[in-house]
């Protein structure tokens, strides 16, 4: 049977704070998109690459989820990040269908601490 939405985000969540970069990946498919600023990482490969050099980043970091906003298969999510070093706001949106994260993008401002 396949995940709702919210099931799908509520896995990715867990898996992103655990930093376990491969369950966060079964969120995905080899047709999704990672769309950033800085370009697209496409299918599973891309995106564990993107990530990858995200867990290092979050290493003593807390992540909070300032809010949710949903529309059938589509997500809108504000967030921040705070970390010894910096502290990040961030924007992601996630359209999700097929058992997975099939586009999502995410927007964010970083700002160094001290």
């Amino acid at each position: 049977m396949a995940r709702t939405p919210q099931e799908i985000f509520d896995h990715h969540i867990h898996a992103l704070v655990s930093r376990d970069v491969e369950a966060l990946l079964t969120d995905y498919n080899d047709d999704s998109a990672l769309i950033t600023p800085a370009g697209v990482a496409k299918g599973v490969a891309g995106i564990r690459a993107a990530f990858s050099q995200l867990t290092d980043a979050l290493a003593d970091a807390v992540f909070d989820i300032k809010s949710q906003t949903y529309h059938g298969d589509v997500l809108l999510i504000e967030w921040t990040l705070d970390s010894p070093g910096f502290q990040v706001e961030g924007v992601d949106t996630f359209l999700f269908g097929d058992d997975s994260i099939r586009v999502q993008t995410i927007s964010q401002s970083a700002r160094p601490k001290g």
